[in-house]
C-alpha cells in the first residue's frame, strides 16, 4: 500500500473553503497535533475542493496509477458518497456510495473507488460525507494505491535565500515538521546570497546550508542545484523561493507524481496570491504570447503572461476548468521540480541574476520534451503577487534578460525590438516615471555588450549600480490608500487630438514653462483596458498620481523636462549606435549559451580566482 496523497486540514479557518465545504453545524478543530471535524445527525464534510479533490484526469494522463481507494477515520455511523466532475458536463455523477456503522478512530474504514478512467470521461473525483449518527467524528483521511511504485525518488529540494532569514527558516521546519515526509528521501539545500544565516539554525541533518556570494536567484538555485548533482544520489530536485507561505502536502504529491510517472516531465506549482488567498494567481505561463480580454492567444513578444490567472478557487466551476490543460511555456522557480534527466539534457540555468531565468529554463524544457511541463492541479504555494512588487530596478533585469533570451530561442528582428522599447520609454517618460525608463535604456545598453558583459562584471557589484541608478531621478512619491481607488471613479480617454498634441509635446516635455499648471493629474491603470485612463491627461499638469490596480501604493511624479529629454537623447544615440552591430551580438548570444550554461562555466563563475 502507498499513500497517494492525504486529505489535508486548513492551516487557519480564513482558508478553509479550500479544504472543506461543511454544514452549518458541523465544526473544525484546528489543533497541530490532531484536527477534528465534529459532525451532527445529517451533516455533511464535502471535499469538492480545490486542495482535497482527486485529480483523476491528471493522474491517469501523467502517472501510471488507476486504482485507489481513500482510508478515512471515523468515529459514528455515516454514508460515503463519491462523485465526479468533468469540464464538459453540467451535472456531478454519483459513482459510489457506501454506509458505514460503529466506526472507531482506532481503525481506518476502508472506501474502494471505481476504477480511474483513461478517456476523455476522466475529471475530478471528491468524497462527500454525511453523518447518521446523533453526532460523528472525522480526523483523518489518506488516498492510496495498491499498485507498486515505478522507481524510488530522491529528492533535493533547493531554496535560494538573500537575507529573509524569518521566511526560510519557516518553510525549511515545515517540511521537517511533516510526519509523513520522514519516509521520503530528501534534502534541503539553503543557498545563502545574503550570508547572514548560520549552520545552528538547522541543526537537522537533512538540511544543508550553503553561504553563497549574491549572484541572484538565478545563481542561488544554480549553485544548490551543483551541490546537490556532486553528491550523486538525488533522482528530481525542486527549486523552491524562500518567501512562500508553503503547505509541506505539495512536496508529499511531487514525490508521487514522479514515483508514478510514464514519462518525463518538469512540474510547476501553481501560485496562489498570497493577499487574496483564496486567488490562483498562475498555473504555468505562456512566453511572448498573452491573452486578450476574449481568451484569444496572440503573438507578444518580451511578455511572460500567466495562465489560469486570477481565478477564484472557491467556485467548482473553476476546478473543473483546470482540467483542461494548457500549453505551458515555463513555470515559475517558486516551486519548480525536474528530472536528473532533464539536467543533464539541457544544462543549467542562464545566469541572468534575476528575472526570466525560469521563462529561459522552461522554453529550454519544451525543446527537448513532450508534454514538458504540468501545472497539477492543488500543488500550489502561496506567494506575493507580482502587482505588490515594483522595485524599479526589476525593469532593467526584464529588459536585458528577455533580449537574452529571445536572441537564443528565436529572432529578434531589429526595428520591432526598437520600436516596442521607444514605446516603453514614451510610456514613462509621459507618466514623468525617468527612473523606469532609463531602466528599459540601460537593459538594452547592456545587453549590446555581448555575453563578455556577463563574464567581466561582478554580479553584486553590477547589482548594486543598478539599484543606485534606479533612483537617480527623486521626482517620485509613494503614497499609500489614493483616494482615487473608490469606487464612484470616472476612467477618462484621451481623443485624437489631444493624443496628436500629446505626442507633439511630449506630454508637456516641449512646452514652455508657462503653459505648465502647478496641478495633478490622477492616471489609473486598470487589469483591463476600458479601466485605464489615458495617460495624456498629464498634458500641460506639473505632476501625476498614477494609481495602479490592486497594487496597495499610488506612485506620484513631478515633471522633469530636462531628465525626460535627456534620457530620449540617450536612447535614440543607443539606437544609432547598435544598428550595425545588431545581427552580430544577437549571434554571439546565441554562440555562447552552452558555455553560459555548462558546469565548467558556473564552478567559476561561482568561485572565480582571487
Amino acid at each position: 500500500m502507498n499513500i497517494v496523497s492525504r486529505v489535508q486540514f486548513p492551516p487557519n479557518f480564513e482558508i478553509s473553503d479550500l479544504y472543506f465545504h461543511v454544514s452549518d453545524d458541523v465544526s473544525i478543530n484546528l489543533n497541530e497535533d490532531s484536527n477534528q471535524i465534529v459532525l451532527h445527525e445529517d451533516s455533511t464534510i464535502s471535499l469538492n475542493t480545490y486542495f482535497n479533490s482527486i485529480y483523476e484526469k491528471h493522474y491517469t494522463k501523467y502517472t501510471s496509477i488507476n486504482s485507489l481507494h481513500c482510508l478515512l477515520r471515523l468515529e459514528g455511523d455515516f454514508e460515503v458518497f463519491v462523485y465526479r466532475e468533468t469540464s464538459e458536463a453540467s451535472s456531478r455523477e454519483l459513482i459510489y456510495s457506501q454506509k458505514i456503522k460503529d466506526c472507531q478512530l482506532s481503525n481506518y474504514v476502508k472506501v474502494i473507488l471505481p476504477e480511474l478512467k483513461q478517456t476523455q470521461e476522466a475529471g475530478r473525483i471528491y468524497l462527500e460525507i454525511t453523518c447518521l449518527s446523533k453526532q460523528g467524528l472525522f480526523t483523518e483521511g489518506l488516498i492510496v494505491t495498491e499498485q507498486q511504485k515505478h522507481r524510488d525518488v530522491s529528492l533535493a529540494i533547493i531554496t535560494c535565500t538573500f537575507k529573509k532569514e524569518v521566511y526560510v527558516k519557516k518553510t525549511v521546519n515545515t517540511i521537517l515538521q511533516d510526519r509523513f515526509l520522514q519516509e521520503k528521501k530528501f534534502k534541503v539545500f539553503v543557498v545563502d546570497n545574503g550570508k547572514t544565516l548560520n549552520s545552528s539554525d538547522f541543526k537537522d541533518c537533512r538540511v544543508q546550508l550553503i553561504p553563497n556570494r549574491n549572484v541572484g536567484g538565478s545563481g542561488g538555485f544554480t549553485k544548490g542545484l551543483i551541490e546537490a548533482l556532486q553528491e550523486g544520489v538525488y533522482t528530481h530536485f525542486l527549486f523552491m523561493d524562500d518567501d512562500i507561505e508553503l503547505d509541506s502536502e505539495a512536496i508529499y504529491r511531487f514525490f508521487c507524481l514522479y514515483e508514478y510517472a510514464k514519462q518525463d516531465f518538469a512540474i510547476a506549482g501553481s501560485m496562489l496570491d498570497l493577499y487574496k488567498k483564496h486567488i490562483l494567481y498562475e498555473a504555468g505561463a505562456i512566453y511572448n504570447k498573452s491573452i486578450d480580454e476574449e481568451g484569444n492567444i496572440k503573438q507578444d513578444k518580451f511578455t511572460g503572461y500567466p495562465l489560469k490567472h486570477n481565478l477564484d478557487l472557491r467556485d467548482t466551476t473553476t476546478l473543473n476548468s483546470l482540467l483542461i490543460e494548457d500549453d505551458i511555456d515555463y513555470g515559475g522557480f517558486w516551486f519548480f521540480g525536474f528530472s536528473k534527466e532533464i539536467v543533464e539534457k539541457i544544462g543549467l540555468p542562464l545566469p541572468l541574476f534575476i528575472k526570466i531565468d525560469d521563462m529561459e529554463f522552461g522554453l529550454r524544457i519544451n525543446e527537448y520534451f513532450e508534454n514538458a511541463i504540468v501545472a497539477f492541479p492543488s500543488v500550489a504555494v502561496w506567494h506575493e503577487p507580482f502587482y505588490a512588487k515594483r522595485p524599479i530596478w526589476d525593469f532593467y533585469y526584464y529588459i536585458r534578460n528577455h533580449l537574452i533570451t529571445n536572441s537564443i530561442h528565436s529572432s529578434l528582428e531589429y526595428v520591432k525590438t526598437v520600436k516596442t522599447f521607444t514605446n516603453n520609454i514614451l510610456y514613462y517618460l509621459f507618466i514623468f516615471d525617468y527612473n523606469s525608463a532609463q531602466m528599459v535604456v540601460k537593459g538594452f545598453e547592456d545587453y549590446m555588450q555581448g555575453p563578455n558583459f556577463i563574464t567581466s562584471n561582478t554580479p553584486e557589484i553590477l547589482h548594486l549600480k543598478i539599484v543606485n541608478f534606479s533612483r537617480s531621478y527623486q521626482n517620485q512619491t509613494i503614497i499609500a490608500n489614493s483616494v482615487a481607488k473608490s469606487e464612484d471613479y470616472k476612467i477618462t480617454k484621451a481623443g485624437k487630438f489631444q493624443k496628436m498634441i500629446s505626442l507633439l509635446t511630449l506630454n508637456g516635455h516641449l512646452l514652455p514653462q508657462f503653459l505648465i499648471a502647478n496641478e495633478s493629474a490622477v492616471i489609473r491603470l486598470g487589469l483591463k483596458d476600458k479601466e485605464r485612463d489615458s495617460i495624456c491627461k498629464a498634458l500641460a499638469k506639473k505632476r501625476i498620481l498614477y494609481v495602479i490596480e490592486e497594487n496597495p501604493n499610488s506612485y506620484q511624479y513631478e515633471l522633469e523636462q530636462k531628465a525626460g529629454l535627456n534620457i530620449l537623447f540617450t536612447w535614440f544615440n543607443s539606437v544609432i549606435r547598435s544598428s550595425l552591430k545588431w545581427s552580430s551580438v544577437s549571434a554571439e548570444w546565441k554562440k555562447a549559451f552552452n558555455d553560459l550554461t555548462s558546469m565548467q562555466f558556473w564552478q567559476e563563475y561561482l568561485e572565480p580566482q582571487k
